[in-house]
């Protein structure tokens, strides 16, 4: 940095250079001629105090440039410095966090600013969530401690009155413990960093119950979720998406991909389940894994997606729906598991209020084998899928299973429900060279079968669809509550395992599902945040 440069950091310096960059933004005169464009490609690197900043001249010759520096995204408060080279080299650099960029000047005016930056120096790990946080509670006393966190200047506490909130107050604290007397309450607390690159990420949670009795057990939460799908939430805030199953347990279900309280989730379910319109539905919970569970069948948690259908939708064909239809099919494509394994949820609830028809069941659906979409050389599988080798090639990429559910009772069929979900633009396609391997859909080998242009990246396994259909009644006298196990056969309703499927007696076969006399209603939906980059996990 030259002496001239090094006397802009003094506040006559700055106030300076602060004055001649406005006074040459705010002068008409300047603006008779083209102004520079804004110079591209800023970028720095650090190393211990020292930061080197470079950039490309936006066109154009003869310009001065002033890089500015902030305390926050696009503020100049700590100073502007000319050079007359397209770099900057500044050393002494007192920690912290400064966002910088650069303007090119002349004659012709100032251009509007280049890229921004975050430069961070000197942070190291004074950015990450203080560890071994605890406490105690004695009466009404309180007691918190954490360890101290190397190049922290000192600590926030946050308290609130639900997890992740902070609305009961943010303490800041230059020890790293607290001891106070509080109301009686239940206090959610964390603890971060600060330094001046900022205030670091929270500490794991603790709850402390002061004056409260604590609350009586809850039952367990079925199941697992692949940290890799909560995104930028806890598995806290995620396990608060849960219903009771009567089962002595609980179990996840839906919530939008985006929480209440702001952070993303990497994975998302589909239609929220309160759209549909008729309350005998409405009122059922939609519990994630409640029939694989049956079977000792766990799916991963990302793959269950809903679908809502009222009457008067119309689809992207111009239908339009006549059906009550709530459909939960377990359906994942990040992986190749799906590939191999026939059994997979699907609960149908459906009315149809035309024809008093009603049905309401929860099964594995058999989505049987494999084989390639539009392979001309086999009959049709039941799952069409994309994979290597395909004889044909294709304009759409797309998965679809097809399948049947049927109840039975005294040794005859009662019912029967179709399962058809889809998915567009899968993530990953079969090898049929290798089950195992897991083949992304942009993958170069997959060229051979790919004709459209875009790399796969749009829905990636975010477009879906589903099929909505009455099914077929075969049950004009017989009961209309019924016990069988996941695959639809009889069982006593002191089974532990069994499943109540409830059907209305009738016998009816193809009702009209459309207003033009379809047999079934096509629903097609794209639900991905693509600011949450679901890659795999969906």
């Amino acid at each position: 940095m030259s002496a001239a440069q090094r006397r802009l950091l003094t506040p006559v310096g700055l106030m300076a250079g602060l004055g001649l960059l406005a006074a040459l933004a705010g002068d008409p005169r300047l603006f008779a001629f083209a102004v520079p464009a804004p110079p591209t490609g800023l970028t720095a690197a650090v190393s211990g105090s020292t930061v080197a900043l470079t950039w490309q001249s936006g066109g154009g010759s003869g310009h001065t440039y002033w890089l500015e520096a902030g305390s926050a995204p696009g503020q100049r408060d700590l100073g502007a410095w000319p050079t007359i080279v397209p770099s900057l080299t500044a050393t002494g650099v007192p920690a912290g966090r400064y966002w910088v960029r650069v303007r090119a000047a002349g004659a012709e005016g100032v251009s509007g600013p280049s890229n921004e930056l975050d430069v961070r120096v000197g942070c190291g790990a004074a950015l990450v969530a203080p560890a071994n946080f605890g406490g105690s509670v004695s009466g009404s006393a309180v007691t918190l401690s954490w360890a101290p966190v190397p190049g922290a200047t000192a600590y926030v506490l946050e308290a609130g009155s639900a997890p992740g909130a902070a609305d009961l107050g943010r303490i800041p604290l230059a020890t790293t413990s607290l001891s106070a007397t509080v109301p009686a309450g239940v206090y959610y607390v964390r603890v971060r960093t600060l330094s001046p690159c900022g205030v670091g990420d929270a500490s794991p949670e603790v709850v402390l119950r002061v004056g409260v009795a604590p609350p009586p057990p809850t039952a367990p939460i079925y199941g697992s979720v692949d940290a890799s799908t909560l995104g930028t939430c806890s598995a806290a805030a995620h396990d608060r998406w849960v219903v009771d199953g009567g089962d002595g347990m609980r179990y996840r279900t839906w919530h939008p991909q985006v929480d209440p309280s702001g952070c993303i989730y990497a994975h998302e379910h589909g239609d929220d389940p309160a759209t549909i319109g008729h309350p005998a539905i409405a009122a059922s919970p939609v519990r994630f894994g409640y029939i694989g569970r049956r079977m000792d069948h766990e799916e991963p948690h990302e793959g269950f997606k809903v679908f809502i259908a009222n009457p008067g939708d119309t689809n992207d064909e111009g239908r339009v729906n006549r059906v009550y239809s709530r459909s939960v099919f377990h359906m994942g494509t990040g992986g190749t598991r799906r590939f191999a394994m026939p059994h997979h949820s699907a609960e149908i609830r459906l009315i149809h209020p035309e024809f008093g028809l009603a049905a309401f069941t929860q099964l594995m659906m058999d989505t049987g084998g494999t084989g390639a979409v539009c392979d001309p050389r086999s009959a049709t599988p039941v799952k069409d899928v994309v994979q290597l080798g395909s004889p044909c090639r294709l304009g759409s990429a797309y998965e679809i299973w097809s399948t049947t559910q049927s109840v039975h009772y005294q040794g005859r069929v009662v019912y029967t429900a179709f399962a058809t979900p889809a998915v567009f633009d899968p993530i990953t396609v079969l090898n049929p060279a290798n089950p195992s391997e897991v083949v992304y859909a942009w993958d170069p080998r997959v060229s051979a079968i790919k004709v459209f242009n875009d790399d796969w990246s749009s829905f990636r396994g975010c477009d879906r669809e589903s099929y909505a259909q009455p099914g077929y009644w075969y049950n004009r006298q017989g009961p209309t509550t019924f016990y069988t196990d996941a695959m639809g056969q009889e069982v006593p309703a002191s089974d532990p395992r069994a499943l109540v499927q409830q059907i209305s007696t009738s016998d009816s076969v193809g009702a009209p599902a459309t207003s033009d006399g379809l047999g079934q209603f096509k629903m097609r939906r794209s639900y991905c945040q693509q600011r949450a980059r679901l890659g795999l996990k969906n």
